[in-house]
């Protein structure tokens, strides 16, 4: 294997002419051994400087293969401030920045530091250890994964620090488990990290990434389920389509057509099992994209999401920590996408407390007051005002600039839910709200 540092000389040889560099060229590197992933970022002293590395755009990577190009892009800038960087922030190889890790610290564990915490995606530690670090001896932590890779990250945690437990199960299983353990009721923090974590998206055996090269896998645990060519191969066409466009694929006509494309290359033998492959197909099938992304990019999201159950994982945990979580619990959740935006928020209806201005409330009370009094105090959802990364954190780590951070707390009240539906019976309106299972969460866990 080549130094490190070859990769980054060759580079700052090829662009030395371009104008002055400042300071080294930065690569993304493998989580796994460090390896260059096949992008990289210099910062140039001056935009002429850069407009000049552009035009280099298609040259020849010194040493490399026969014919291989370098693609020059000018990067994104992500803050209207003089102290704008480009989007390229890179972490070391092998860490994991976790993102608004000050801010859930301080709503989720500092008011409790005694409590005990959940961390349903652990990853590869970096919230969990956070957790820990503002966490009393009495404090515990109890995490969740599905990657056995971070569950062996887990199992030295647990060496470490005798007060965290790990679970190889998915979060959405956390009040089945923590209910064997006589902990439902007594949870004062919840905190799930929506989506991929940037070990597996970085990894190059799970085939998250149509830029890299990988089997074309997209399994969180590749222990468990069909790799995302076997779900391929034997998928109806139209439920395809329809799974593409559920799941992330917003333009049906392109869903349609890259569905098309995959049937056909099925039909044919032809179908690709690695992603740079499998993601050439997609692109001729799609054609252009106006985003500024990889044209594949949703046709792998939306793979990876159903083979996962990322969706329905979302409403079983959010279920099992209001299940799980004690009066003035909390439940911290940081959402990428707005998809996922999407899930918290309808969840979150199931069990919002009614605002005291609430219209249908105002009306019971004014027209309806007996009815009004005998609407039932019990648990339910209370959610602050969502957050955001500081433009400080966006700069240092370019990946927390899409991060959200929603918090639910739990308290006694009337539910919002409630309310309607007594409402609606009094206005004689049809379809009132329906009321959610108190123990859908157990049928989840039994696979119904």
């Amino acid at each position: 294997m080549r130094p490190k540092t070859y990769i980054s000389q060759v580079l700052a040889d090829l662009f030395s002419d371009c104008g002055e560099i400042l300071g080294d060229v930065r690569l993304r590197r493998s989580p796994q051994d460090g390896s260059c992933m096949g992008i990289g970022w210099i910062t140039f002293a001056t935009t002429e400087a850069s407009k000049k590395a552009v035009l280099k755009s298609g040259v020849r990577y010194p040493g490399g293969p026969k014919g291989r190009g370098i693609n020059v892009t000018p990067a994104t800038v992500t803050l209207a401030t003089t102290a704008a960087r480009e989007r390229g922030s890179l972490q070391a190889a092998g860490t994991h920045t976790p993102a608004m890790c000050e801010e859930t610290l301080r709503v989720l564990v500092l008011p409790d530091p005694d409590g005990i915490y959940v961390d349903g995606t652990f990853g590869r530690g970096g919230h969990s250890r956070a957790i820990l670090s503002r966490l009393s001896s009495k404090g515990r932590l109890h995490a969740f994964d599905l990657d056995p890779e971070a569950i062996n990250v887990g199992r030295e945690l647990e060496k470490e620090d005798s007060r965290f437990r790990i679970h190889h199960k998915p979060f959405g299983h956390l009040a089945h488990v923590l209910e064997g353990e006589g902990l439902s009721g007594s949870i004062s923090g919840v905190f799930l990290d929506l989506g991929i974590s940037s070990p597996q998206f970085d990894s190059t055996n799970r085939g998250f990434r149509p830029e890299m090269d990988g089997p074309l896998d997209l399994r969180f645990d590749l222990t468990r389920g069909q790799s995302a060519y076997e779900l391929l191969k034997s998928m109806d066409r139209l439920e395809l389509r329809n799974m593409l466009i559920e799941n992330g694929e917003a333009d049906q006509v392109a869903a349609r057509r890259i569905a098309d494309a995959i049937a056909v290359a099925v039909a044919q033998g032809t179908l690709p099992d690695r992603t740079r492959e499998f993601a050439d197909l997609v692109l001729r099938a799609k054609g252009k994209e106006y985003q500024a992304m990889h044209p594949s990019k949703l046709t792998f999201q939306s793979l990876r999401v159903h083979i996962n159950q990322e969706f329905a994982e979302i409403r079983r945990g959010i279920a099992a920590a209001f299940h799980v979580l004690k009066e003035d619990g909390r439940c911290g959740l940081l959402t990428w996408k707005h998809s996922e935006c999407s899930i918290v928020m309808d969840c979150y209806r199931n069990y919002e407390i009614a605002l005291p201005n609430a219209p249908l409330l105002n009306f019971l009370q004014s027209e309806h007051p007996k009815t009004a009094g005998k609407l039932k105090r019990r648990d339910a959802f209370d959610m602050d005002d969502v957050r955001r990364p500081t433009a400080t954190e966006v700069r240092e780590n370019s990946r927390a600039r899409s991060a959200l951070l929603h918090v639910m707390r739990k308290k006694i009240g009337i539910r919002a839910l409630d309310v309607e539906r007594a409402a609606y019976k009094k206005l004689g309106w049809d379809d009132p709200p329906e009321e959610p299972s108190v123990d859908k969460w157990r049928g989840w866990e039994k696979g119904k």
